[in-house]
């Protein structure tokens, strides 16, 4: 309605732009170092894989647990403000990471990481676009997600170039320098909490199409919530859809690389791969937005299945080639997480039902990542 009482740029579209920079850079660029650092750090330092990668669960883990402590800091401090802080702490704990010498200080580093990295993260972002949008929520959330994709997909090459030609340790610190340098500008000039502090409503378009993901009942509270029984079908979905998609997102370069691809085209691959996840967050959110909820998640279970399987045949390069086309959609699980908050639960309580969805996937991820790795170091497979 803001759009409609006068014919001005709705400034909603700015916060999925900024939604789209805090995630490419608040995660993607994070994201980016795991897989092109994992083995210069374990061959430079000693580790074994399933050691090193369990900083990565340490990381998950911290992060799930507090999520639900950010839906209050939001209400009592402002999203941007939040947003602000805790970007600057990422920023700094991952130039620190570069001094690290033995395992536990990635292990102390991990902890103090996930503390914060839920700011620049989906929850914000989701935060902001349900507050931004009563209409084309999924487009919009697909779009500001996609910065993820789009960030871990332009900064692997770059992480997997400096740690051949320089060391590990100024991927850490070049990668750090980055996100302040980019968060803090984009914070201090487009967020905006609310449209409601600008005189303006939350976007309702045109189109008849978004009516499929609108609310399905009343508003429905956090404690009613985990009462029913969709509330823990929607949780143990997503849990399971992030073991399925994250193990293998951390795990892509070592794999490949194992069975007798150079380390350049695997980066390469990891590359294609995160941009197929940027294009199927967006087409995720369209096929929810036209089609609804059950087409969408009909879509999302199809590519969860053909993935796998074009995974295991890796080594022929044409099942290579295809497979970023299934693996897109199928690691966009934090689209839908948003949409169907919204859906089956309503706008009042969304940080607190989002954070406990987040925090499940969170948790599958941390757990599926390092289960890989140490699964390699006990069969060399």
């Amino acid at each position: 309605m803001g759009e409609s009482k006068n014919k001005k740029f709705f400034y909603g579209w700015y916060i999925v732009l900024a939604g789209f920079i805090v995630t490419f850079a608040g995660l993607g660029v994070v994201n980016s170092m795991s897989g092109p650092l994992l083995v210069p750090i374990c061959d430079d330092l000693g580790f074994t894989r399933g050691e090193f990668t369990f900083h990565r669960t340490i990381f998950f883990l911290s992060g799930a647990l507090l999520m639900p402590l950010y839906g209050r800091l939001y209400d009592r401090m402002g999203v941007k403000k939040v947003l602000l802080a805790s970007s600057v702490a990422i920023a700094i704990i991952t130039f620190l990471y570069s001094f690290s010498t033995n395992i536990w200080h990635f292990y102390l580093i991990a902890l103090a990481n996930g503390v914060f990295i839920a700011g620049p993260g989906f929850m914000t972002v989701g935060y902001l676009i349900n507050t931004w949008f009563s209409d084309s929520r999924g487009f919009a959330t697909g779009i500001a997600f996609a910065g993820s994709g789009i960030g871990t997909a332009s900064f692997i090459p770059i992480a997997t170039q400096l740690a051949e030609h320089t060391d590990w340790r100024t991927v850490y610190r070049f990668s750090g320098i980055v996100i302040l340098v980019i968060l803090v500008p984009t914070i201090l000039l487009l967020i905006k909490d609310k449209p409601q502090d600008m005189g303006l409503e939350p976007y309702k378009g045109k189109s008849k199409t978004s009516k499929k993901t609108e609310i399905m009942g009343a508003e429905i509270d956090f404690k009613h919530a985990i009462r029913k029984p969709t509330f823990w079908m929607i949780l143990l979905s997503f849990f399971f859809l992030s073991i399925m998609a994250g193990g293998p997102n951390f795990n892509a370069v070592p794999y490949l690389t194992d069975i007798g691809y150079t380390a350049a085209f695997a980066g390469m691959i990891m590359s294609l791969l995160m941009l197929a996840h940027t294009l199927g967050n967006m087409t995720l959110g369209g096929v929810f937005d036209r089609f609804g909820m059950l087409a969408g998640s009909l879509f999302l279970g199809l590519c969860c299945i053909v993935f796998p399987i074009l995974a295991l045949n890796a080594a022929y390069p044409i099942f290579v080639w295809i497979l970023p086309l299934f693996y897109g959609p199928a690691s966009s699980g934090f689209v839908p997480v948003a949409l169907f908050v919204t859906a089956y639960f309503g706008r009042n309580s969304f940080a607190a039902i989002f954070a406990v969805f987040n925090m499940a996937a969170q948790i599958g991820t941390a757990l599926s990542g390092p289960a890989m790795a140490v699964i390699y170091d006990l069969t060399g497979s």
